[in-house]
């Protein structure tokens, strides 16, 4: 009878750490990232992430634009949000991250909408990460598509892409260069703007626990919409 109840209580044993090995195999993470530059302002984003058994993550994603020429520029109401799903994929020995997702934008930012409007567009986006010996590489790319067109209200859409290639300096410091434009790609008012590009320098530190800070500046290569010659860019990325 005692060699029956020790083999049930191994079994179990067993069995309870195999189960806690698989929960422990499939995290759910969420981290924040707070970036600050010269045309956007301030603007948090926050990720979530959800492994699976399979070779991808499940990625969502939420961006609040503060800005309040990205809604209602008189009241600052009305601000674009973005909120988004994807899949993460991690290749090469997860020396390669690879992240499409769809997103759905919220606001007024893509036409002369008087108020709100829910799903007003679609943002196909695709972000990929690289870190392998000395080369270090991120690069975004965004495109906001119209979806809310009534007969009285005038709609654009808006293509917005950025890349920081750099060099492992050390464990904890990544030297390199950094790209980025905005501009308007399709506008029912006017032709496409190009409302900024830039081409600097760039800066990114390692912390502790997958903290990372990167600061960009230089100048701005062209513009059709009155921005300034120069340009910055502060972003703070912060698991939670």
């Amino acid at each position: 009878m005692k060699k029956i109840i020790l083999t049930i209580g191994v079994v179990l044993l067993a069995f309870g750490s195999v189960q806690s090995q698989e929960k422990k195999e499939k995290k759910a993470t969420f981290a924040t990232q707070i970036l600050h530059n010269s045309v956007a302002g301030f603007y948090p984003i926050f990720f979530g992430n959800f492994e699976t058994n399979k070779n991808y993550d499940i990625t969502i994603y939420s961006i609040f634009w503060t800005n309040p020429s990205f809604g209602n520029l008189a009241s600052g109401s009305d601000l674009l949000l973005e909120t988004g799903v994807g899949l993460g994929f991690k290749l090469l020995d997860k020396s390669l991250y690879v992240n499409p997702s769809l997103g759905i934008s919220h606001g007024k930012f893509s036409s002369d909408s008087k108020g709100t409007k829910i799903g007003e567009g679609l943002v196909p986006n695709l972000f990929v990460a690289y870190n392998k010996g000395l080369f270090d590489f991120e690069g975004y790319i965004a495109y906001y598509k119209s979806l809310r067109e009534d007969d009285d209200i005038k709609t654009k859409d808006f293509l917005l892409n950025w890349a920081a290639p750099g060099i492992n300096v050390s464990k904890r410091v990544v030297l390199g260069a950094y790209y980025e434009s905005f501009g308007i790609t399709r506008q029912e008012s006017g032709d496409p703007l190009l409302i900024y590009r830039w081409l600097g320098g760039s800066l990114k530190l390692r912390f502790d626990k997958g903290i990372s800070f990167r600061v960009s500046a230089g100048a701005t290569l062209k513009t059709e919409a009155g921005t300034a010659d120069d340009f910055y860019k502060v972003a703070a990325f912060i698991p939670l």
